[in-house]
C-alpha cells in the first residue's frame, strides 16, 4: 500500500485515538503497541509519523478489534486466528477486510474450536451472535471499490455522527453535518465557552457540543 495516504499518513496519536474510539488508554497502547512476546495488532503509519502514528487504517482496525471484543473475542487471543485468517484472504489487513463479517466469523469460529484457538471466543456467545454484531457494526466503516476502508464513522458518539475521512478536513474528526472539526469544539469548551456559544458558532446542536464534552473532555457541557 506505498503511497496511499490511508496507511502512511498518521491522523491521530495513541491517546487520543483511544478517546476518540471510546477504548481505554492502555486497551488501546496494547493494539498499537503489542502485547508481551506478540506483535501489535494495528498498522500503525510509517515511524517517521512517531507524533501521531494513528492511520486511518489503524484506526479502522482498532474499531474492528472493539466490535469483536464485545461480541466475546479476546484480542490478546487473537493473533494466531488472524495469521489464519490472512491466509483465507490473502492480505495482511483482515481487520478491515470486507469478508470478516461473513466469512470471516467462519474462520474465527472455526478456528476458536481448535487447540490452537482456545479461549478466543466467549462460550456464551454463539456463532450467529457473533456475526450478527459483527455485520451490524461493520457497517461503521465505508470503504472505496477496491474494498479499501476510506472513512471510519465512530460508533460511540451516536446520536451525534463523527466521521474521519482523509478527503475532510485532513481526517481529523469532524462532526459529519457541518465538517467541524471535534477538536475545536472541545478547544471552546475548555477555553470556558458555554456550550449555546459553542453551538452557535459552529452551527452545531447542543447536543453535538455536549457529546464533544463528555467523550474528549469527560465532564458534561
Amino acid at each position: 500500500m506505498n503511497g496511499d495516504a490511508r496507511f502512511t499518513e498518521g491522523l491521530l496519536n495513541l491517546a487520543d485515538a483511544g478517546r476518540y474510539l471510546r477504548i481505554p488508554q492502555q486497551t488501546f497502547h496494547r493494539w498499537a503497541r503489542g502485547y508481551d512476546h506478540g506483535k501489535p495488532l494495528l498498522h500503525l503509519a510509517d515511524p517517521s509519523h512517531s507524533r501521531l502514528p494513528v492511520s486511518l487504517i489503524a484506526l479502522a482496525e482498532g474499531h474492528v478489534l472493539d466490535v469483536l471484543r464485545d461480541a466475546g473475542v479476546r484480542p490478546r487471543k487473537i493473533r494466531p486466528a488472524l495469521q489464519r485468517l490472512q491466509q483465507e484472504f490473502g492480505t495482511e489487513y483482515v481487520l478491515t477486510a470486507k469478508e470478516l463479517a461473513t466469512d470471516g466469523i467462519d474462520v474465527l469460529w472455526d478456528f476458536a474450536r481448535s487447540p490452537a484457538g482456545e479461549g478466543l471466543i466467549a462460550g456464551h456467545n454463539g456463532q450467529h451472535v457473533l456475526r450478527g454484531i459483527v455485520q451490524d457494526q461493520m457497517s461503521y466503516i465505508g470503504w472505496d471499490s477496491s474494498g479499501v476502508p476510506n472513512q471510519v464513522t465512530l460508533r460511540n458518539w451516536g446520536p451525534s455522527k463523527v466521521v474521519v475521512d482523509l478527503r475532510r478536513s485532513f481526517g481529523q474528526p469532524i462532526f459529519a453535518g457541518t465538517g467541524t472539526r471535534v477538536a475545536d469544539v472541545a478547544g471552546m469548551l475548555r477555553a470556558g465557552e458555554d456550550t449555546d456559544t459553542v453551538a452557535e458558532e459552529f452551527g452545531l446542536s447542543v447536543s453535538d457540543v455536549g457529546t464533544a464534552a463528555r467523550i474528549l473532555l469527560g465532564r458534561a457541557a
